[in-house]
């Protein structure tokens, strides 16, 4: 009698053709017994063509290797459609190299009636995208359900172990990256976002980004660098943005545009080389008497809230003589590097308006078409306000 053979090794349609043949030609085999051969065949061979098809579309993603700001060694592919950024600021250089296009999830930051011009101009986009959990790293379950070909992980919002950690938990090539800013940590930035355009394949956006911010602080260094020492303005910085909302007390120093325009920060008793983040004594404030103050308006409602707890910030100069001014905020969920840009032209049309003479609103929204591919200072107007001088009395 013959037998199945408990084995069948199915390399093509022509075998399946040859084997049902075979056993149809023997009257023995039960009509039943050749419908379990036809479904263990049918079986084999789907599972056949299902391998073959996995190994080819496996062989056909190319990688390449990237190095991140970490020095790990990373594959990803060489063709990135989907993407996943993660931390502080790590999205918004996604949208300064003009890939908006490509995020595919986003943090709980861009749910939350954000300040920063990234995720005002591109609002409707970012707020249908499925959410990947909270500020600082997201989920890795959320992410990984968004199934991106690489994530962006922001060092400011973690270590390299952390960023090591959510590559093993999805899968999914981690870049690291620190991004730095427009003072000390420029290099930072700008290898930021070479590596971005690397990953990218947007490596000329990157260099016309790098191309245009540095063209803009040569200009303002060679417009300020040779006034006189008895005419260079002095000034303070207050309401600044670190991790949360702060009052007038909150500062940075150096103050970037400050030192951009060579403008005598009248912080005194500190000297710190890169930007850092402080609250000064308020003590001190009233006794440096700042003849001109400008006030970060993401956190307007706390310095003026500071002002009524404490009418004796009125007796400042700048108060008394109605030099209070409003710049847009600089940091919002990390640097606004656009906003940084356009607040040292408007200080500088302040302090020096014989040498900055252009209209803010189109200075603006140039800076903005650079950095975000579209104007948005308008926007921007209704969500923060404007430029300009700002009143205290009741």
């Amino acid at each position: 009698m013959h037998s199945l053979p408990s084995i069948l090794f199915i390399n093509s349609p022509m075998e399946v053709l040859f084997i049902i043949r075979k056993f149809k030609s023997h009257s023995f085999v039960p009509g039943m017994t050749l419908v379990v051969v036809l479904m263990l065949l049918a079986i084999s061979l789907t599972g056949c063509v299902g391998n073959d098809t996995e190994e080819n579309t496996q062989s056909e993603i190319e990688t390449i290797s990237i190095t991140d700001m970490a020095g790990r060694n990373v594959e990803v592919p060489k063709n990135v459609d989907r993407v996943v950024a993660v931390g502080a600021g790590a999205l918004r250089q996604v949208v300064y190299l003009g890939a908006v296009d490509k995020v595919v999830g986003v943090e709980q930051y861009e749910f939350d009636d954000p300040q920063a011009p990234y995720s005002i101009a591109y609002q409707d986009e970012i707020s249908d995208l499925p959410g990947v959990g909270p500020n600082h790293g997201g989920d890795s379950e959320l992410i990984a359900a968004t199934n991106p070909d690489v994530i962006f992980f922001s060092g400011i919002s973690g270590d390299v172990s952390d960023a090591a950690n959510l590559q093993k938990k999805t899968g999914i090539p981690v870049i690291y990256v620190y991004i730095g800013d427009l003072y000390v940590e420029r290099d930072k930035l700008y290898e930021t976002w070479g590596l971005y355009g690397e990953v990218l394949g947007e490596e000329e956006r990157a260099d016309e980004l790098i191309e245009y911010t540095e063209g803009m602080l040569e200009d303002f260094d060679v417009i300020t660098q040779d006034i006189p020492e008895d005419e260079i303005a002095s000034a303070y910085a207050g309401g600044t943005s670190h991790r949360g909302s702060h009052g007038i007390r909150a500062t940075k120093y150096p103050f970037p545009s400050f030192e951009f325009l060579n403008v005598d920060n009248v912080i005194e008793g500190v000297d710190y080389e890169v930007s850092t983040s402080m609250n000064v004594n308020r003590e001190n404030l009233l006794a440096w008497n700042p003849e001109v103050i400008f006030i970060d308006m993401g956190n307007l409602g706390l310095v003026t809230q500071d002002i009524k707890d404490n009418p004796s910030y009125l007796d400042m100069k700048a108060f008394k003589e109605d030099n209070v001014y409003g710049i847009y905020p600089t940091s919002s969920y990390h640097r606004n590097i656009d906003n940084v840009l356009i607040n040292t032209y408007y200080i500088g049309s302040v302090l020096y308006p014989e040498k900055f003479d252009g209209d803010i609103a189109t200075k603006a929204d140039e800076i903005y078409e650079v950095f975000l591919g579209k104007p948005v200072y308008e926007e921007m107007q209704g969500v923060v306000g404007s430029y300009g001088k700002l009143n205290f009395e009741e």
